[in-house]
């Protein structure tokens, strides 16, 4: 994992709150007689029966929060990469290029704006400077897929010269795809 070239995943929070409610009712009835004569000593007998129903409804929801670091998530980007590129991810690496995520449309072009035919593994981008990130004049990628919209997710090279934008975003000249991967961000 050494090497790696990751944005921190700040904060996850999430707040909710919970509630239900129920009831129910219940009603029996019953009903006894006896009868006994008496001579003197006496005796008598007696018998009853009785009936009830009852019943109850009730419904609720909830959620719960939570806190964290990103750390798993961003561990677990990192394992994606480096099953999905192996070697040649880390003699990428070595060369300058930063690994990342890119996210496109159902047949491969661009999900965040860009145009072009559609990508596929193996596709290398690349574009006459100066490199100006957030126009044009840059092919992007991600270290955040979660933060961007797109049906295909991709592990691409981002080659130097490569500037990050935010803690998310990296824009270079160059771009080649060296992976698809299951899209769990759908």
């Amino acid at each position: 994992m050494e090497g790696l070239i990751f944005g921190s995943v700040e904060n996850f929070y999430g707040s909710g709150s919970g509630s239900g409610d129920g009831y129910g009712y219940g009603s029996g009835s019953g009903d006894g007689y006896g009868y006994g004569d008496v001579y003197g000593d006496g005796y008598g007998y007696g018998y009853g029966y009785g009936y009830g129903y009852g019943y109850g409804y009730g419904d609720g929801s909830g959620s719960g929060y939570g806190s964290g670091d990103g750390a798993e998530a961003v561990a677990y980007q990192e394992a994606v990469i480096a099953c999905s590129v192996g070697e040649r991810g880390s003699r990428l690496r070595e060369q300058g290029a930063v690994l990342a995520f890119w996210r496109s449309a159902k047949d491969g072009t661009p999900a965040n704006s860009g145009g072009g035919p559609p990508r596929t593994v193996g596709t290398i981008e690349e574009i006459p400077g100066p490199l100006e990130p957030c126009t044009r004049n840059a092919l992007h990628a991600t270290l955040q897929p979660d933060k961007w919209k797109g049906d295909r997710l991709w592990i691409v090279a981002l080659y130097p010269p490569v500037v990050h934008v935010d803690d998310d975003k990296c824009a270079s000249l160059k771009r080649e795809i060296l992976a698809e991967v299951p899209n769990w961000f759908k």
